[in-house]
């Protein structure tokens, strides 16, 4: 799992260069909560964004989500700039699938992205 921190909203661009670097693009899911997604950035990469994601369920909505589109996507970007308490529950999470995660995380301390797990 790649994990992205900080407090910049433009984290977006630093993800699309991960995804550059490592994927087609073909098979790239964006997930997050509703009305969260940079709309206008995914609809220029033709990414399917899916906002099934709500802060008081998020680690429920992530399993349903992933059981669901299990083998579809050779990579998911969680852009939930999750709090820092929930990465370790997000990774036990996804351990058991295949494809590449991305995590945001919001990091108040962080102004310019960290990338961890690269």
């Amino acid at each position: 799992m790649i994990i992205i921190r900080g407090n910049n909203p433009r984290k977006i661009d630093k993800i699309w260069d991960l995804v550059k670097k490592k994927h087609t693009g073909n098979k790239i899911a964006i997930v997050g909560y509703p009305g969260e997604i940079p709309h206008n950035f995914i609809r220029a990469k033709q990414m399917p964004a899916y906002e099934t994601m709500t802060k008081h369920n998020t680690l429920d909505d992530l399993t349903h989500f992933l059981s669901e589109t299990k083998d579809r996507f050779e990579a998911i970007i969680l852009y939930i700039d999750c709090e820092s308490h929930l990465i370790e529950s997000i990774k036990a999470i996804t351990e058991t699938y295949k494809e590449q995660f991305i995590l945001t995380v919001y990091d108040k301390k962080v102004y310019e992205q960290v990338v961890d797990g690269e």
